[in-house]
């Protein structure tokens, strides 16, 4: 029965029909037949025409993905110009980057996710599993961030482990982080220390927090 299956899910001429069938098989089949079925069924998906349904097939094919075919799929995800589209592919495609091991490209595909709100969760969920070399970049990809919220979300994500770093490595991250964050608005300000007030009180003790609410005050006539 399940080599009759096999043979109608591949009959299918709708590519979206053909590859989510193909995909509820191959947990079924033996591991190198479960490997090709995988291989026609991104194919499948890739073919799709319209980029909505190809981002959606994309995504639900990810779970079942092994790393070479996680490669394609990155690809053609990246490939999807509709950005809504291709920000689900992508989001879906991060953590399974992270739990194979490939930090550096799943960050790079959270980077490139252009819907600010799916960015923010797609960072937040790549923060366990970065280096601290990597938690660098993971920074600055959160403050480059332009929705207050998303961005908020994005750093509080990042604070238990920024805290954990080496006071010699965490402050010129938080000089950095401060300079970016003075460069918007007051209120984007206010957001960004309220998500940071641990590390200022890491770097400074409450007297940091108390001097740095005094210096908003004093400028706050003037700062939109």
């Amino acid at each position: 029965m399940l080599a009759e299956a096999l043979a109608a899910a591949r009959a299918i001429e709708d590519e979206g029909g053909r590859s989510r069938a193909l995909a509820a098989l191959a947990p079924h089949l033996t591991p190198q037949e479960r490997d090709r079925v995988l291989a026609e069924a991104l194919a499948a998906a890739r073919a799709i025409g319209d980029e909505q349904a190809r981002s959606r097939a994309l995504a639900a094919l990810v779970p079942h993905l092994t790393p070479e075919l996680l490669t394609e799929a990155l690809a053609a995800a990246r490939a999807i110009g509709d950005e809504g589209g291709q920000s689900r592919a992508l989001a879906a495609l991060v953590p399974r980057l992270s739990e194979l091991g490939l930090p550096v490209g799943a960050l790079a595909a959270a980077q490139a996710i252009g819907d600010e709100q799916a960015r923010s969760r797609a960072l937040a969920a790549l923060v366990p599993r970065l280096t601290p070399e990597l938690l660098t970049e993971a920074l600055a990809a959160a403050q480059a961030i332009g929705d207050a919220g998303a961005r908020s979300d994005a750093l509080a994500t990042l604070v238990p482990r920024l805290a954990n770093l080496q006071l010699g490595r965490l402050y010129p991250l938080w000089k950095e982080t401060l300079h970016l964050s003075i460069a918007r608005d007051r209120r984007s300000l206010l957001s960004d220390l309220v998500s940071l007030l641990p590390i200022i009180v890491i770097l400074g003790g409450g007297e940091a927090v108390a001097e740095t609410v005094r210096a908003i005050q004093d400028v706050g006539r003037w700062w939109p």
